[in-house]
């Protein structure tokens, strides 16, 4: 009999970790185990489950006390008994605690607590036991997101075999050989002798985008002939971001395409990728992504960039927060008449250490059938 597996998300929006509920659970699906998924009904996570075929019921909002409540914990403890689930994945950190014990009550086998923000676990008494006495696997997504997330936990708490190193995983078939949804010279008027550079990410604090306007001067002072795209969408951040481009008469070199679908198809027509944040929680998407199509990357040598892009082997790292750095290094790229290397390089990588095929073979070979 095939294992049943919880996949416990309460996000209202759709980000990476609903993101990666929604793929893995459906390549589980795939390879014969029976899926359930655990949701607020009606919000996107949720109905998408739900139109793939999984079996979706609803779940209100977890806070962070909703472990301390009893009705909420019979309820969750309930429900994994009735269908008797053998392994229940989360990823949030109230999720973790009310999930981790109703879970250790109800008897299930594998408790797996997926983290993929940089952050620590607070020190708390009861985070302590439930990683000691419920969590029976803690599954990280780099290497430095899992010292971060540790730092302040004592050993003696968390076994070091309950942790797992599961990177993040991309699609290959979706990156590698691409549908051309748009041509962007004709969509945006790109001359042919002008280099498209991308940057990828919703336009917001965290991403950094300014750096990136702001290092254009100087590169324009030495290499007309470019073009940048910011592609993401954005609320407020958009109209700070085309204020300054204004300001530095820029508004001929930056094109603002907004929200798009055809991520794979993009990245395949720029000469590179730069990428600007100034923190990453755990293993960007952006990164993984452009890796494994082949795109030469700059980066910012933020939180845990560096575990996934080497300086000088497949892309070229600059100093966080830092225009004139950044600008240094997008010259680098420009003037390196080898860059496709460093992009073939990426993609070396990336299928060796990043598909989500191998991701899904370690969660089963490290966790599900160990």
């Amino acid at each position: 009999m095939s294992k049943r597996i919880l996949f416990m998300n309460t996000g209202t929006g759709w980000g990476g970790v609903e993101k990666w509920h929604y793929d893995t659970a459906l390549a589980l699906q795939k390879r014969g185990y029976k899926i359930f998924v655990l949701g607020i009904k009606d919000e996107m996570f949720y109905n998408k489950c739900k139109e793939a075929g999984l079996t979706v019921a609803n779940i209100e909002h977890i806070g962070d006390v909703t472990f301390i409540n009893p009705f909420r914990l019979y309820w969750l403890v309930k429900y994994l008994k009735k269908n008797s689930i053998d392994a229940i994945f989360f990823c949030q950190s109230s999720h973790f605690k009310y999930g981790s014990l109703a879970a250790k009550l109800a008897g299930v086998e594998s408790i797996i607590y997926r983290r993929a923000l940089a952050k620590p676990i607070k020190n708390k008494f009861y985070n302590r036991w439930l990683l000691k006495y419920c969590v029976t696997d803690f599954m990280s997504i780099s290497e430095v997101t899992r010292d971060e997330n540790l730092k302040k936990i004592p050993n003696d708490y968390l076994a070091q075999e309950k942790i797992k190193l599961i990177y993040k995983g991309v699609k290959k078939d979706k990156f590698i050989n691409p549908k051309i949804i748009s041509n962007l010279r004709e969509e945006f008027g790109i001359e042919d002798d002008e280099l498209i550079i991308g940057n990828v990410g919703r336009l917001c604090r965290q991403k950094a985008q300014q750096y990136l306007i702001e290092a254009l001067p100087i590169v324009l002072k030495e290499i007309d002939r470019i073009r940048v795209l910011l592609v993401g969408g954005s609320n407020d951040r958009e109209k700070l971001y085309r204020k300054k481009v204004k300001e530095l008469g820029l508004e001929d070199k930056v094109i603002f395409t907004g929200f798009r679908e055809d991520i794979p198809s993009i990245l395949k027509q720029l000469d590179f990728m730069v990428h600007t944040a100034i923190y990453e929680g755990g293993a960007p998407w952006v990164i993984l992504e452009a890796m494994m199509a082949g795109v030469p990357i700059v980066t910012t040598d933020a939180t845990t960039i560096p575990e996934f892009v080497t300086d000088g082997v497949n892309g070229y790292l600059a100093k966080n927060k830092d225009p004139d750095d950044i600008a240094k290094n997008i010259l680098k790229m420009i003037n390196n008449s080898e860059r496709d290397k460093l992009g073939q390089k990426s993609a070396e990588i990336a299928r060796e250490k990043f598909s989500f095929e191998k991701m899904v073979d370690e969660i089963e070979e490290k966790i599900l059938n160990k």
